[in-house]
């Protein structure tokens, strides 16, 4: 049987689940701009990463009560939390300033989340998701700052 959590709780899980849902919609738009293997190579594994979180956060709101959010990522629904749009023509530096600022906000959302008080479970499955954003976001700035796109020889990988 669900246990019963707090109704503002959930709420912020659901609204977590919408944030990583923007992330995969902005992963998708960049993904089919870019070209770079060692560039395409991390985005698909942090894509990835982000529609585990919307896997996992479901589970969790559905252990505590509350209804599953539907996966229905959206343009408008980025744009409404601050994710910028993705446009063609855009430059791979222009592409990975999209990406550090969508994992921005990824990072600082679950930050801000983290301030609440979760019962041990949720809080674990927090902290393990908000370390994955916080290594995108190094990631991205690090593959950004040093525009690994336009070296020769081997990128590094991703952490």
């Amino acid at each position: 049987m669900a246990q019963q959590t707090d109704p503002r709780l959930l709420s912020i899980l659901k609204d977590l689940v919408h944030i990583d849902l923007d992330a995969i919609t902005v992963y998708d738009a960049v993904l089919k701009r870019i070209t770079v293997p060692q560039l395409e190579q991390a985005l698909m594994e942090f894509r990835s990463d982000h529609l585990l979180h919307v896997q996992q956060l479901n589970d969790r709101i559905e252990r505590l009560g509350g209804e599953r959010e539907p996966p229905r990522p959206s343009v408008e629904s980025c744009e409404r939390h601050g994710f910028t749009p993705v446009r063609e023509g855009m430059s791979i530096e222009e592409l990975l300033t999209v990406m550090v600022e969508g994992e921005q906000i990824t990072n600082q959302t679950y930050e801000w989340v983290l301030k609440e008080d979760w019962d041990p479970e949720t809080r674990a499955l927090l902290d393990r998701n908000f370390a994955d954003e916080q290594r995108h976001l190094l990631w991205v700035l690090m593959a950004s700052r040093t525009r690994i796109w336009a070296r020769q020889g081997p990128a590094p990988s991703a952490p």
